[in-house]
C-alpha cells in the first residue's frame, strides 16, 4: 500500500507541472522542479488540513480539486474588523469553500 502512496502522489506531481519543463537550461528547470514540489506540498496539506472531513474532497485527484475549489471566483474582504470570504453564491462547491477557509484560518490562528 506504501507503494500505491507514492504512485498516487508522482502522478499528482505531474499533473502539477512535473511532467513538463519550460525551459531547456538545468537551472531553469531545477527552480520549476522546486515550484512544482512547493505547490504539491501546498495541495497536499490544504487537502490534509481543510476537507479532513469530506473525505471526497480531501482525496480528489489535483485535476478535480482545481477545479473544485482552487478555481472558485472569491474576494478575502476586510471590513469592521473582520475577514470576510465572499463566494458567488450559485457556485456548486460554495459551502466546501467555505468550510476548507474557516478550518485552514481555525488551524493557523
Amino acid at each position: 500500500r506504501q507503494h500505491a502512496r507514492v504512485e498516487d502522489r508522482i502522478r499528482q506531481a505531474k499533473a502539477t507541472g512535473l511532467a513538463r519543463f519550460p525551459a531547456a537550461g538545468f537551472a531553469e528547470n531545477q527552480a520549476w522542479l522546486q515550484v512544482v514540489m512547493i505547490a504539491n506540498d501546498l495541495i497536499t496539506w490544504t487537502k490534509l488540513i481543510a476537507y479532513k472531513d469530506h473525505p471526497s474532497i480531501g482525496r480528489a485527484e489535483i485535476a478535480a480539486f482545481r477545479y473544485m475549489i482552487l478555481h472558485t471566483a472569491a474576494r478575502i474582504t476586510r471590513g469592521a474588523r473582520q475577514l470576510r470570504l465572499r463566494v458567488d453564491a450559485g457556485w456548486r462547491w460554495v459551502n466546501e469553500v467555505a468550510h476548507g477557509y474557516t478550518a485552514i484560518r481555525d488551524a493557523f490562528t
